[in-house]
């Protein structure tokens, strides 16, 4: 599902990532969208609040149409971002934003100023929590307090790694069993066996 650059049309994950608002102001008018402006209802599109919050999948519309502007949401504005370049395992990313890997992709695909600089911060927030994550689920009994501040990305890897070291700590222990003679080794020893009973 993360690897790709469009995730699957079912992903739960991509779904709830394309609800998240971002602020953003029309630039030019658009038929139709006055019901959109729940805040001032009696007002026409001219004289409403430019200011207006949509969901990214509406935002990647009018975008389209070069209809609107947006700002970046608060996780990936400068500030955030020079938060998580000094130290990103400090973050609670999950309160900051619980799809922040996701959305953040959906947002650096986005035609604006500082999308790049977003995915830069991406990669490289990933890069610098990633050890820790690790770190928790292979080490830590109670990792409650660690698992709630893990965005759902790392929430997922954070399960695998620790059921990865559950069965290494199972084989470490119990051992794996004894081992069996591959079939083909079996058979090759019977062959020979018999080659050497004829030139008997």
């Amino acid at each position: 599902m993360y690897r790709n650059i469009k995730p699957h049309y079912f992903s739960i994950d991509a779904i709830m990532a394309a609800q998240e608002k971002i602020q953003c102001s029309f630039i030019k008018k658009v038929e139709c969208v006055d019901f959109l402006d729940s805040i001032n209802p009696e007002k026409d599109d001219e004289e409403s609040d430019p200011k207006i919050e949509l969901p990214l999948w509406m935002i990647q519309v009018l975008l389209a149409g070069k209809s609107i502007q947006f700002d970046m949401p608060k996780a990936y504005n400068e500030i955030y971002r020079d938060v998580l370049t000094a130290d990103a395992n400090v973050v609670d990313l999950f309160k900051l934003c619980k799809h922040f890997y996701l959305f953040g992709k959906f947002l650096s695909q986005l035609e604006h100023r500082e999308a790049y600089e977003v995915r830069r911060t991406l990669i490289q927030t990933f890069i610098d929590r990633f050890k820790q994550t690790m770190d928790w689920a292979q080490n830590i009994d109670d990792n409650l307090p660690c698992f709630n501040r893990l965005d759902c990305l790392e929430r997922l890897i954070f399960n695998e790694a620790r059921v990865a070291q559950q069965h290494l700590n199972t084989y470490l222990t119990e051992g794996s069993g004894q081992m069996e003679i591959a079939a083909m080794i079996l058979n090759y020893r019977k062959r020979k066996m018999h080659e050497s009973r004829v030139l008997e």
